[in-house]
């Protein structure tokens, strides 16, 4: 046929089908098996061509939504819905009914939107499942954790137990376990390990997600043996020891303590002021805006009026830190991708930084490939210890985390009810 002297360079770089063919001449057959008309078939041959040449001539196999999407958002779709709607179509043709992989509707063409979500109305993330020779499976985990748009604490706590899941059953496949396997897993979190039940759900969590997504399989029910959660009783300080712990924070020249008096003071909880940017921050209105807080919703909160000027000063350091990484060739922020693409330039200017920077350049996890040296907000960790050390300094023997403080500010802003 005429189409394999227009295809050679990507067949010659496919890997051949049992049957000798290769994968383009595997569609061609698959797509006059189906009775398209020869110029239809020709069309979605070229876009498969496309597709496979577009990441570099990687097996199909290998890849999944993730690239999918990549290839339908390049440049060469834009004002061009028609021509998007008709790649979708090829590519989706390519894995289910020449690859046998099952394609997740409505997430990448929004035919049925419906069938993405859950009962509650959001949104169920989907992999394209099968076995994908040479992706290994962690690198599965978290190819649709980041399609499902997880937080990256969530995707290290998926794959750390879904490591000890195999871990604990002698590093055997998980496509081989099932049930039993999970059951005996979960009863060995509460009875040896002596987890909480929160832990436990949490375990559990991660291993639906293995099967369901990644797998595109069901373990069927578990009644493994339950963690415990008794009541405890809750950390509260004096009105004495609140200011005598805050004006003991020490480190990264001021700004730990800024950060613990800005948590009692608007109540933010502590990921959500380590992420806050100059843009949230309007000393005027007295206004601290909370973007992608718990749950993915933003908010608006207090802003107290003692920490204006120290705020002021804060947003001027930053903005001379910035220019100064300007002038070296960084200042390139992290932005959530569809907003980087939308607005190209934000990750550069000014009110998109984190407005309590790291004191080091570093590259994001979920992008090294990139290998782009972005300036983080300050760890999480590096906060959590400076309060820490200054209970200790402060002489109190209470455990004090930074999420007291968060309790103090809702009783201050939450209106009494008579």
């Amino acid at each position: 046929m005429t189409e394999k002297s227009e295809s050679g360079e990507v067949a010659a770089a496919v890997a051949t089908s049992g049957n000798g063919k290769k994968l383009l001449e595997r569609a061609w057959d698959a797509l006059m098996a189906a009775g398209l008309p020869e110029g239809t078939a020709r069309q979605y041959v070229s876009w498969m061509r496309d597709y496979v040449l577009f990441h570099g001539k990687r097996h199909p196999q290998e890849m999944g939504v993730p690239e999918v999407q990549a290839f339908l958002a390049s440049e060469r779709f834009l004002g061009q819905a028609a021509q998007r709607v008709e790649a979708t179509a090829a590519i989706r043709f390519l894995y289910e009914v020449v690859l046998q992989r099952r394609w997740p509707r409505g997430v990448l063409d929004g035919t049925a939107e419906s069938t993405a979500h859950g009962s509650a109305g959001k949104p169920k993330p989907v992999y394209l499942n099968g076995r994908q020779p040479g992706v290994k499976l962690l690198d599965r985990v978290r190819n649709a954790l980041r399609v499902g748009q997880y937080a990256l604490e969530t995707e290290k706590t998926y794959v750390n137990w879904i490591k000890q899941y195999v871990f604990f059953h002698g590093t055997r496949n998980p496509e081989e376990m099932g049930a039993l396997e999970v059951e005996q897993f979960l009863t060995h979190l509460a009875v040896k390990r002596k987890v909480a039940k929160d832990t436990q759900r949490q375990a559990l969590n991660a291993l639906v997600f293995l099967y369901r997504t990644v797998l595109g399989r069901e373990f069927g029910k578990v009644m493994p043996v339950r963690g415990r959660h008794g009541k405890r009783l809750p950390v509260v300080l004096t009105r004495k020891e609140v200011p005598g712990v805050l004006q003991r924070v020490e480190g990264a020249c001021g700004m730990h303590k800024l950060m613990a008096e800005l948590m009692y003071g608007s109540g933010v909880r502590v990921k959500e002021c380590c992420r806050t940017r100059v843009k949230d921050v309007d000393l005027e209105r007295l206004q601290l805006g909370v973007r992608g807080g718990k749950g993915d919703q933003d908010r608006v909160t207090v802003l107290p009026r003692r920490l204006v000027d120290r705020l002021r000063e804060q947003i001027e350091r930053v903005r001379r830190l910035h220019e100064d990484d300007l002038s070296l060739g960084f200042g390139r922020v992290w932005l959530p991708p569809a907003l980087r693409r939308k607005y190209p330039n934000a990750e550069r200017e000014l009110g998109w930084q984190y407005l309590f920077p790291s004191s080091r350049l570093s590259v994001d996890p979920r992008e090294r490939e990139e290998k782009v040296r972005r300036r983080h907000h300050v760890h999480v960790d590096s906060l959590e210890k400076a309060i820490r050390a200054a209970v200790t300094r402060s002489g109190l023997t209470k455990r004090v985390t930074p999420h007291v403080f968060r309790h103090y500010a809702a009783c201050r802003i939450m209106p009494t009810r008579h």
